[in-house]
């Protein structure tokens, strides 16, 4: 993919690697935030390698800042417990409407005792019944930055989400050492990131193995 920005070089953003646009210009920082989070700036555009216009929303997963809000296992659940229903084997899919439907025998029976003509009916929806049960991610492993951004990867990898991850903030919550944990995940997936880090020149060097580029706040482009 590639990211244009209105009179700076292009970035480009490239499956199994972390591009990383480094800005101490609150403006740039804040143009591209806007883009990428409420579809906002025309100065901001993205094509496939083909020079193809493609649109950011549909094209970008910003989850922004992960340890701001709990949007990444909001934003992906659902679709991720349709994965897993679509993925159930028959074997499996009569095992759990087995179990059902003897949790709801038990409940007629308690019913029963009531002289009043009461029912409970069930639809085999297994999307309901995961609804139910609650399937959320693991709350402790959740606090932590760098459970939740590779968890981020990992969801795009289970769920085929060809979209490019958008990032920001990275730096504030990761060692240097999980960050490049993180660069050989990506590697490893063949995933595709883009980072927007409000940080001073110097400050890309945390950002080691990664294709960069930097806006200075007198809007010039440093590579």
């Amino acid at each position: 993919m590639k990211l244009y920005y209105t009179g700076h070089k292009n970035i480009e953003i490239s499956a199994g690697k972390v591009a990383v646009l480094g800005t101490n210009n609150v403006n740039v920082y804040k143009e591209f935030i806007d883009t990428f989070l409420n579809g906002y700036g025309s100065n901001i555009q993205l094509s496939d390698d083909k020079y193809n216009r493609k649109d950011i929303s549909t094209s970008v997963d910003w989850d922004g800042d992960v340890m701001l809000t709990d949007r990444i296992s909001k934003k992906y659940m659902n679709v991720l417990i349709k994965k897993i229903i679509e993925d159930i084997t028959d074997d499996e899919r009569q095992a759990i409407l087995k179990s059902v439907n003897g949790l709801y025998d038990r409940i007629r029976e308690v019913l029963y005792k009531i002289d009043i003509p009461l029912q409970v009916n069930y639809d085999n929806d297994l999307t309901r019944l995961f609804k139910y049960c609650q399937v959320h991610t693991e709350a402790l492993l959740w606090k932590n930055a760098y459970d939740r951004i590779s968890s981020d990867v990992k969801l795009h990898v289970e769920l085929n989400r060809e979209r490019i991850i958008g990032l920001t903030n990275v730096a504030h919550y990761l060692t240097k050492e999980e960050f490049q944990e993180l660069v050989n995940l990506v590697k490893a997936t063949n995933a595709s990131m883009f980072i927007i880090e409000f940080t001073e020149k110097n400050g890309q060097r945390f950002f080691e193995n990664c294709d960069n580029y930097y806006i200075d706040e007198d809007y010039i482009d440093w590579y």
